[in-house]
C-alpha cells in the first residue's frame, strides 16, 4: 500500500473522528482550568530593593566620583552572594521564628541586580500575602546589619520596602495560560490518537484502498443496502406477491 498520505486524506482522517478530538481536547482545557482554580496554591510576591551607593566616610560629601560608582557596581554581586549565604539566611529564620527554614526561604527567594544601575532586588514568593512582604524585608534589614559587621562597610540603603497589599493578585497560577496551555496539549494528544486509532484500523474502506492493498483493479462493487432500505424492499416485495396471488385467484 503506498504509504504516502496527502493532505486530503489527513483532512478526511480528521473529520472522521472529529468526536474524538472534540472529547480530549475538551478534557485537557476543561481539566487544567479546574485544577488552576480549585487545586493549585496561589501564589503572592513581595519585592525589596536595596541600593548600594557610596560610603559614609567618602572624603567628598555629597559627591559621588567614578572610582565610587565602579566600586560599587563591583560590589553588587559580592552584595548578592552574601545575602543568600547561610550567615545571613539563619539569621532571618530566628527572626521569623520556627516556623520558617533556610532551604525553604532560598527555594522561594530571589535575588538579583537590577540591570544598569546600583540596585539590588529581592524577591519573595509565599502562599500568604502578608508572610511574603515580613520575609523580603526581613532579609533587606538583616542584610543592612550584617554587612556592616562583616565588611565595616555602611553603603547599603533600603531603597524601597516591600508593602502590604490586600488587593494583591496571586503571579500564580494563571488559569487562562494553563487553559491555552491544556488547550494546545489536549489538541496535539488528540490528533496523535486519532492517527494511531487510524492505523490500528485495518477495514479496507474504498475501492482505492482495495486497488493500492492488492495491485490489481476492480471489476465490481457491491453496494451495501441499509436496513431501511432493505425493510422497505422486503416490504414492496410482499407487496408485489400478494398481488400476483390476488390476480391467481381472480
Amino acid at each position: 500500500m503506498n504509504e504516502t498520505v496527502n493532505l486530503r486524506e489527513i483532512l478526511l482522517v480528521l473529520s472522521k473522528r472529529w468526536g474524538v478530538i472534540l472529547a480530549i481536547t475538551s478534557i485537557f482545557t476543561i481539566g487544567t482550568a479546574l485544577i488552576s482554580f480549585f487545586a493549585l496554591t496561589p501564589i503572592y510576591q513581595a519585592k525589596t530593593e536595596i541600593l548600594v551607593n557610596r560610603s559614609l566616610d567618602s572624603n567628598l560629601e555629597g559627591v559621588l566620583s567614578v572610582a565610587e560608582i565602579d566600586s560599587n557596581l563591583k560590589l553588587i554581586e559580592t552584595y548578592r552572594v552574601i545575602i543568600e549565604s547561610p550567615r545571613i539566611m539563619e539569621r532571618v529564620v530566628q527572626t521569623l521564628g520556627p516556623e520558617a527554614s533556610m532551604d525553604e526561604l532560598l527555594l522561594h527567594t530571589k535575588v538579583e541586580p537590577v540591570k544598569d544601575s546600583q540596585v539590588i532586588s529581592i524577591t519573595v514568593e509565599d502562599p500568604d500575602q502578608k508572610r511574603a512582604v515580613l520575609i523580603a524585608n526581613t532579609i533587606a534589614t538583616t542584610f543592612q546589619e550584617e554587612v556592616v559587621k562583616m565588611l565595616s562597610m555602611n553603603n547599603v540603603h533600603i531603597l524601597a520596602e516591600a508593602r502590604d497589599n490586600p488587593a494583591a493578585k496571586p503571579v500564580s497560577p494563571k488559569p487562562l495560560l494553563n487553559s491555552i496551555i491544556g488547550f494546545v496539549l489536549g489538541l496535539a494528544t488528540s490528533v496523535g490518537v486519532v492517527f494511531f486509532m487510524e492505523h490500528l484500523d485495518t477495514r479496507l474502506r474504498s475501492e482505492k484502498e482495495v486497488e493500492e492493498y492488492l495491485g490489481l483493479p476492480v471489476l465490481a462493487t457491491i453496494a451495501v443496502i441499509d436496513k431501511k432500505t432493505k425493510k422497505h424492499l422486503r416490504q414492496k416485495r410482499a407487496e408485489e406477491v400478494r398481488s400476483e396471488y390476488e390476480k391467481a385467484e381472480a
